[in-house]
């Protein structure tokens, strides 16, 4: 192994969507726990993230709703197979705070739900994987 075998990530953007002592998940169609957001497109490659982040908010729950983005809350690493081929992920998570609109979900993710944040602890096989679980529950702790 060289000094310089980087391994390569793509880059996501994803929300903790706060309404007061909720957060809002969302499901996948294949029964996974996931949070709204997703990948920096070629165009934005420029844009600061929380841009991207507003972008990815609208496409996933809808034009009409209203929210503003804090802080980064935390990241995580995530894999998948797409096409044979094995691809890495880094998940950079935002505190969003939500102010109103109907949430109108894209095709992406099949149901919504707003929770305790802490009620899904007890369900790692359920997040997309076991670092984005570590990172949550790390910032579960927090509050």
């Amino acid at each position: 192994m060289s000094l310089y075998d980087y391994m390569y990530f793509q880059v996501s953007v994803k929300a903790i969507v706060k309404d007061g002592p909720k957060i809002l998940l969302l499901g996948t169609p294949d029964d996974y726990y996931d949070f709204p957001g997703g990948r920096i497109d070629e165009t934005e490659k420029d844009l600061e993230l929380h841009e991207v982040l507003k972008r990815e908010l609208q496409e996933e729950l809808g034009n009409n709703i209203k929210f503003t983005v804090g802080d980064i809350a935390f990241a995580s690493k995530r894999r998948y197979t797409k096409n044979n081929k094995e691809n890495r992920l880094i998940a950079i998570f935002y505190e969003v705070n939500y102010i109103s609109g109907e949430i109108k979900l894209s095709e992406e993710h099949d149901t919504y739900r707003w929770i305790d944040p802490q009620s899904i602890l007890n369900k790692p096989n359920k997040f997309m994987s076991e670092d984005e679980y570590t990172n949550y529950k790390k910032y579960c702790s927090s509050f």
